[in-house]
């Protein structure tokens, strides 16, 4: 099964070298986060990878780590991207409530370095998907439907809805059930990042500066 976890940074690997190529396409725009934000999580891949052995540093304390760097990020790309002052500040309260959560988990309930932050990561997904869900109103709301699948922020959000709505099921119900045998989890894990990444480099791929989306504004945000 941990062959399997090689696979899964195969398709990030793919994803990042796209959106490398692509980058041009959408350097002045909100989008070109989502880049930045693969890299990080490649780096931090193979950090985990050699962390004990080199550094006597845990994994779970860079996965702990990741949980609410990715969370966090995400709530907080969503929440320019949103219209709707209400969504905007919805997803801003989204954003403290979780961070704050992120820090007493890892201080009080679970831990930073002996157990994964399965709480944060549950709150996150289901955070995750209502914002999600928002971004996607507001998409269907202003654009021809036929079009949105032009978007590239569409194919984030739809492998981002995807792996948010498949995976949290399987993840409560085996930390609860089946803590002894990972192996259905891992392999649902690699199929919903299949999918997932493989959204991200359409996303990558789809990406024309002439027709994407929220451009960077001058002051920055």
């Amino acid at each position: 099964m941990d062959e399997l976890g090689s696979y899964s940074q195969y398709l990030e690997l793919i994803a990042v070298a796209i959106g490398i190529v692509k980058y041009k396409e959408f350097k002045n725009f909100q989008f070109k986060y989502i880049l930045y934000f693969l890299i990080y999580v490649v780096l931090n891949e193979f950090v985990a990878g050699i962390s004990y052995e080199f550094f006597k540093i845990p994994n779970i304390l860079l996965y702990n780590i990741y949980v609410l760097i990715h969370f966090a990020f995400f709530l907080g790309w969503y929440h320019y991207l949103l219209i709707s002052k209400l969504r905007r500040q919805i997803v801003k309260v989204f954003f403290i409530v979780y961070v704050f959560f992120w820090i007493v988990d890892v201080s009080v309930l679970e831990g930073l370095v002996l157990i994964n932050a399965t709480y944060s990561f549950a709150l996150g997904t289901f955070l995750l998907i209502i914002t999600v869900a928002f971004y996607f109103i507001e998409l269907l709301n202003r654009e021809v439907v036929l079009h949105i699948t032009l978007s590239p922020y569409f194919w984030v959000s739809f492998g981002i809805l995807v792996y948010c709505i498949t995976y949290l099921p399987f993840y409560i119900a085996l930390f609860f059930l089946s803590k002894e045998n990972p192996i259905i989890l891992s392999v649902m894990l690699f199929l919903i990042n299949c999918i997932q990444y493989c959204c991200f480099s359409i996303a990558f791929i789809r990406a024309d500066r002439n027709a994407i989306e929220h451009p960077i504004s001058k002051e920055g945000h």
